[in-house]
């Protein structure tokens, strides 16, 4: 297979991997919160948005969890593709029914990935702070 490809590939592999990622931390977070407390959990993708210039995408993919306390967690990563660099966002956040938020972890490679194969490594150490986040105080 041709490097492009390839590189193609283990990029459709690392968002496929992102997403279920994602569900599986989403779903320990409600199994571990208190009986009751979880009202429901939502998937917010994966989507993709196409902009009106040729050069740029974003993919968009996470995970809402209604807290009975009026408390919404969202977990979400976002990428933005174009051809002056990728940029890449991984968030935890709490928001109440006033609007008001509270970022608990807002993370991202420090340059831009150069290379698919960087921006499949920057997904996984994204995916790895998520999962070391401890919700105990929001969602007990």
């Amino acid at each position: 297979m041709h490097d492009t490809g390839q590189a193609a590939v283990a990029l459709a592999v690392a968002l496929r991997q992102a997403h279920f990622g994602l569900k599986r931390l989403a779903r320990t977070w409600e199994e571990d919160a208190l009986v009751g407390l979880v009202r429901r959990r939502e998937s917010l993708g994966p989507a993709w948005q196409y902009s009106d210039r040729p050069d740029e995408a974003s993919y968009t993919d996470g995970q809402l969890i209604e807290l009975a306390s009026d408390l919404t967690v969202v977990v979400q990563l976002s990428i933005s593709f174009s051809a002056t660099g990728t940029d890449m966002l991984a968030a935890v956040s709490v928001e109440d029914d006033g609007g008001n938020v509270a970022e608990l972890l807002s993370t991202g490679p420090e340059e831009f990935p150069l290379s698919a194969e960087d921006l499949v490594t920057e997904i996984g150490k994204c995916l790895d702070r998520m999962e070391r986040l401890n919700l105990s105080g929001v969602i007990r």
